[in-house]
Order: C-alpha cells, then structure tokens, then sequence
C-alpha cells in the first residue's frame, strides 16, 4: 500500500490558492441549465477538423468571410478551446488520482473500524458491558448501504 501523509496547513491553503486562481481564469458569467446545454452546437473531436479547416479557410480568403464574422476572434476561439481541452485533460487526471487515493484512504480505515466493530460485537457477545455499549452505539451506523436490512413495517 502506498504511503500516505495529512496535508500540512501550508499545503492545503497552497492548493486551494492554486484551483482558486485557475478559477479566476475562467469567465465568471457563464452558468450554463442543463436544458441550455442539450440545445448548443458540441464542438468535439469530429467536428474539430471541421473548424480548424474552416478557419484557416477564412484567414487565407478574408474576402470570402461575411462582414457579421469576426475571423481573429473565431481564431483565438479555437486556440483558447484547444487550451481549455489540455486543461481539462490535465485537471480530470489529478481527480481521478484523488479519487483513487480517496478510494484506498477509506478501504484502510474502513478495514480497521471494521475490525474494531467486530472485536465489540466479539466481546459484547462475551459479556463485556463497555464493549457491549460500544457496539450498540456504532451499530446503527455501520449498518448503512448494503450492510442495512430493511425495516419491516
């Protein structure tokens, strides 16, 4: 099992500075229902060359392009996207290691509780009162998701 430390203080904050400045970065203003994402154009990987081509066609026939486009804002558009998209990349693996660190943090101290809980019902079920005590209390809690029974009515 890998080896794992709390985050000092320093750390923490360090972190936190970090995501709050990368979301200062981004526009504030956007806020996006669900019912407004299903109606607009998804641009993914198919479409992406799509365009790319379309730009450069703009940008090498500016005569071609219609006065309501703006050409240097479609091309900064499409660098800022490929951006957000290495950001996203990047962003979705630090989670995903998070999450399996999480994952393993609370598969650890859920075995040693666990065990712990056991060892209580184990003495409980010898006589010990303070054991027996113990147990009754964290019972109702560790019987949670697949562990509960459901109550009869």
């Amino acid at each position: 099992m890998p080896s794992f430390r709390s985050f000092i203080g320093s750390e923490l904050m360090s972190i936190k500075q970090n995501i709050a400045a990368v979301s200062n970065m981004i526009p504030k203003n956007i806020k996006l229902k669900p019912s407004e994402r299903r109606s607009m154009f998804k641009l993914n990987t198919k479409r992406q060359e799509f365009v790319e081509k379309t730009v450069q066609y703009m940008r090498k026939n500016p005569n071609t392009v219609p006065t309501f486009i703006d050409v240097t804002e479609c091309n900064n558009y499409v660098h800022l996207y490929g951006q957000y998209g290495e950001l996203l990349l990047e962003l979705e693996q630090v989670k995903t290691k998070l999450e399996d660190a999480k994952l393993v943090i609370g598969n650890e101290i859920m075995k040693q509780t666990r065990a712990y809980f056991q060892n209580s019902k184990n003495a409980a079920e010898s006589g010990n009162e303070l054991l027996g005590k113990i147990y009754k209390e964290l019972k109702p809690h560790y019987a949670v998701g697949r562990n509960s029974k459901k109550k009869e009515e």
